[in-house]
């Protein structure tokens, strides 16, 4: 059989919580042990693998592909801020209530930056506006924000998987239409896997007569949950936990045939494959299903899918507002601090220190960050003083706590009440060159009506030449 080439593009790590089983460096490993180029982490409604995954991937000289499983659900309504699923859902009976609460999967890959976004966006309102039981999409936040996104059939628990299970041929082909309809040919893909769960046979040749219906090009994935054949014992054993069955349980329902949610638990053959592997899974369990021709071509569509997703470039810059001339006002504010807090004027120690933390932040690009802590722990005081109507308001704030109280910075600006210097805490424990952020140019400049040589006469420390 030919090497025409493979990419496994549906693939759930240890972020798919008690599902996935692998760590990104076991996914990035093996993907490389297997001479293969992407890594595509497609986790359950969440894309919280992905900074680990840049970093898994630079290491091991193989490109990231940026995915998720969505769940979906058409019946979700989109919440409002502060508003609770009760309130749909109280006056339901029972069986309007499982409808509600059912999920559906649906797989989607970005394809560029804006791809990216949306998919980051579809992630958050499925946590932020569709949650029930599970992080939840609907029809309509797709349509917003499919740009930039491959979309495909997914796997057998599918909203088409599941209208292929209760009405067969006609309830599939309505909902693939409905679909082509949301995404349009160009980027929605069946998909097919070879599994020994026992009804995915019957939906590949399903999704082989919707292919020879519609003319959609054809994929094939693992549906990888663990690196190695060998780990299928632990993720089964984390499913049970998740599922919150036992072994006799699952025999119970599989031999009532009710196994739409459990299919994972059935299989054994989620490992992440080479080609050489999937096309040995082929020829033992499904050449008498998939004709070779289009079993390579579903391979060779995976190739391209992951060339066309590949070099996604991310803004990974820190995302906080930005302060005009923060270093400058930072500067003043640790003034002002430094006077009020009683610090010593003439001790070289301190002198030193606050000097040396200064210009550190200031070079990391963190002195908006500073200056919006103060601002958020000035606001909790002042709130909690006019709720209380007595105190200074620290009760809504506290000493601190975590590496941040070795920041002298931190005292002066009233974000902590610990003196570090006194304590004998470390700046560095909070950051240091090599730690807390990608070094950046000092970008410090200091308008003259802010910071004169008069009033730097006038600070209790010595103010170095360059920052006036």
């Amino acid at each position: 059989m030919n090497i025409v080439g493979f990419e496994n593009l549906h693939l759930h790590t240890e972020f798919s919580c008690l599902d996935g089983f692998s760590s990104l460096q076991e996914c990035s490993s093996r993907i490389k042990e297997i001479n293969q180029k992407f890594l595509c982490v497609t986790d359950h409604g969440s894309m919280g693998a992905i900074p680990r995954q840049i970093q898994t991937c630079e290491e091991n000289g193989i490109e990231p592909i940026f995915g998720c499983e969505l769940y979906l659900s058409p019946l979700q309504p989109e919440l409002k801020p502060g508003e609770k699923m009760t309130k749909f859902t109280q006056d339901l009976s029972p069986e309007e209530r499982k409808k509600m609460g059912k999920s559906y999967h649906l797989l989607a890959i970005a394809y560029s930056e804006q791809g990216y976004a949306n998919l980051v966006n579809l992630s958050s309102l499925g946590w932020t506006r569709g949650f029930y039981y599970k992080p939840r999409v609907n029809h309509d936040m797709l349509m917003k924000h499919k740009e930039g996104l491959i979309f495909t059939s997914c796997c057998y628990n599918s909203e088409i998987g599941q209208a292929f299970d209760s009405g067969g041929d006609e309830a599939g082909f309505q909902m693939i239409e409905k679909y082509i309809s949301l995404f349009g040919k160009d980027h929605f893909y069946l998909e097919m896997m070879l599994l020994d769960f026992n009804k995915q046979k019957p939906y590949n040749q399903f999704i082989l007569r919707a292919y020879d219906k519609y003319k959609l090009p054809l994929i094939i994935t693992g549906d990888c949950h663990y690196c190695k054949k060998e780990d299928s014992k632990m993720q089964r054993l984390m499913l049970m936990i998740q599922t919150k069955r036992t072994i006799q349980e699952i025999q119970e329902k599989i031999d009532k045939e009710e196994t739409a949610d459990l299919f994972e638990l059935q299989d054994t053959n989620l490992w992440i494959k080479s080609e050489e592997e999937l096309n040995q899974k082929w020829q033992e369990s499904y050449s008498d299903v998939i004709p070779l021709e289009l079993f390579e071509e579903a391979k060779i569509n995976t190739v391209k899918i992951a060339e066309k997703a590949k070099g996604v470039k991310l803004d990974r810059s820190i995302k906080l507002p930005f302060i005009d001339d923060a270093d400058a006002k930072l500067w003043d504010y640790v003034q002002i601090g430094y006077k009020n807090k009683k610090l010593p004027s003439n001790n070289i120690i301190y002198s030193k220190r606050i000097k040396e933390e200064y210009d550190l932040i200031c070079s990391k690009g963190f002195s908006s960050y500073f200056i919006i802590q103060k601002m958020m722990t000035d606001e909790a005081r002042r709130i909690s003083n006019s709720l209380l109507g007595y105190g200074d308001g620290s009760e809504a704030v506290g000493a601190g706590r975590g590496s941040g109280v070795g920041a002298l910075t931190c005292y002066c600006l009233g974000i902590t009440d610990v003196d570090p210097i006194e304590h004998d805490l470390l700046f560095s424990r909070f950051i240091s060159p090599a730690r807390g952020g990608k070094q950046m140019k000092l970008r410090f400049t200091l308008d003259p009506v802010v910071m004169t040589e008069e009033l730097a006469k006038e600070c209790p420390f010595d103010v170095p030449i360059e920052h006036i």
